[in-house]
């Protein structure tokens, strides 16, 4: 096991994360720290940084090496993006960093940086072309992507911290200053030809986060997750009317809002207002990936130097199964015997491929509740899969999909009733989850003693009956028994009398 530390010192703060990676390259983030530092705010205006900036930042990274080393870290890479990138004291401040705690930071030019947030983002996200846009405290970057390559890039001088300090937006701001703040970002995103050429946009960087996270609460929006929340464009203009309209101490009493980003929230609304305005995005998608994950993802595929993975949810669940040390074999051929039958079902309860996705998936995923306990495995299979790194799934298949696996040995619906009123799913999900789970149980069953002795399966759909055929390799009583008794929620659901009988293979 190796444990990698990764330090961004931005613009507006500086973070540590640790990351746990196997030797199968399976890896699980320990620890995520964050220190807001400000350093484009401690930019005099000949562009020098301040002793007092830089001594803040200087002390952060020193206690970050040091929890680094009683973390046990082996490596550690570090970063520096805008604020230093553009500062007339940058190498000094360099040079300070590396004497006096030990770290080379690498300078990223705009175009690393997002390149980086570039390659995080088609690592964590379903749909192929897009809009990427990281807002950081001292710059923009922005990417377009077609087929999950990238097709533009670039890095503008300005983010959230900057332009609060250029339109002075720290209290209350003025009518006056926000229209010279609309008309400044509309004429720079106008400059932009390639910005309406993919419908979503995919936000990076702190004040996405930020808006997410009081949507979420203002609407008491479950799931509790801001990994891809998707928002309209009326609702971030909602939001940013209202936190331009509020003073500091107003908007600091608004829930979820973050304390250390109260002051520098309406220049970011406005940022990212105006940037789907001009580009004309309907739909925002917001990431909690950024320049760390590119990173992390660059590290891992070092001796390739191909960091973009060929499919996002294929290694999320490869990830998983390997990182816990789950039966990987288990896994898969319950996930194959449920697919299998939902396959041969078809013609009669006629689902559709989106919803086979969602089974084989939940398959995969049946076992993960275990990380936590055997006792009491569904709901902890639930919460696993409802708060583990799972990228590549919308919040409705990530529900779906939890409350399927969850239901692998019996039905398990606790509080679904939430995610229709405040969440993504609709009533009908309900019925699919009930459907999904029916299947999903009787495949477990018939892989009960991890075994592998069932290997295939053969139907024939009459009137009022399903005859199942299981093919074994020998004896599968206790496979077929258990099958039996699972049979009954497939009855009530389905309406239908599923017969099962064991045939051995010759």
């Amino acid at each position: 096991m190796e444990r990698l530390g990764i330090i961004d010192l931005g613009s507006n703060s500086v973070r540590l994360v640790i990351i746990d990676i196997n030797d199968r390259g399976a890896h699980h983030q320990i620890e995520n720290l964050k220190e807001t530092v400000r350093l484009i705010g401690g930019t005099d205006e000949k562009g020098y940084l301040s002793e007092k900036v830089m001594q803040y930042a200087i002390d952060t990274i020193e206690l970050f090496v040091n929890f680094c080393k009683a973390r046990r870290v082996d490596k550690i890479i570090a970063v520096a993006t805008a604020a230093i990138r553009r500062a007339a004291n940058r190498q000094t401040f360099i040079d300070r960093l590396k004497k006096e705690t030990g770290i080379s930071f690498r300078v990223l030019s705009g175009e690393e940086e997002a390149r980086l947030g570039y390659i995080g983002t088609v690592n964590s996200i379903s749909f192929s072309d897009g809009l990427m846009a990281d807002l950081g405290g001292g710059s923009l970057k922005l990417v377009s992507f077609e087929n999950r390559l990238a097709t533009n890039i670039t890095s503008q001088n300005f983010g959230v911290v900057s332009l609060t300090r250029d339109f002075e937006l720290h209290e209350t701001p003025s009518p006056e200053n926000i229209e010279k703040l609309e008309n400044f970002l509309e004429s720079a995103f106008n400059r932009i030809s390639w910005l309406g050429a993919r419908d979503k946009l995919v936000g990076l960087g702190g004040t996405f986060r930020l808006l997410a996270r009081i949507y979420r609460k203002t609407h008491n929006y479950v799931p509790d997750i801001t990994d891809g929340l998707e928002l309209k464009f009326e609702d971030v203009e909602k939001l940013y009317r209202q936190l331009s309209s509020l003073s500091l101490e107003e908007r600091l009493q608004i829930p979820g809002m973050e304390p250390a980003r109260a002051d520098i929230s309406v220049a970011g609304a406005a940022t990212i207002y105006s940037l789907m305005k001009v580009s004309r995005k309907k739909d925002l998608v917001v990431s909690t990936s950024g320049i760390r994950d590119g990173l992390l993802y660059e590290y891992l595929n070092r001796y390739t130097n191909d960091p973009i993975v060929l499919s996002v949810i294929t290694h999320q669940i490869n990830n998983l199964i390997s990182y816990h040390g789950l039966g990987e074999n288990h896994l898969r051929r319950v996930s194959n015997l449920a697919v299998t039958l939902f396959d041969q079902l078809q013609p009669f309860h006629k689902m559709s491929s989106y919803d086979r996705r969602l089974l084989l998936i939940a398959g995969l995923l049946h076992e993960l509740g275990v990380v936590i306990s055997v006792d009491g495995k569904d709901k902890h299979t639930l919460y696993m899969i409802m708060n583990s790194p799972i990228y590549g799934l919308s919040h409705r298949e990530r529900v779906m999909i939890a409350y399927i696996a969850a239901s692998h040995d019996d039905i398990y619906l606790a509080n679904i009733d939430n995610y229709t009123k405040n969440g993504p799913l609709e009533e009908q999900d309900i019925t699919t989850i009930s459907k999904l789970s029916a299947l999903l149980q009787i495949a477990h069953s018939l892989d009960r003693c991890n075994t592998g002795i069932v290997y295939q399966l053969r139907t024939n759909i009459q009137a009022r009956d399903i005859d199942l055929h299981v093919i074994a390799k020998a004896k599968a009583d206790l496979e077929i028994n258990d099958a039996q008794r699972k049979a009954k929620y497939f009855e009530q659901i389905f309406g239908m009398n599923l017969n099962i009988t064991n045939q051995r293979s010759s």
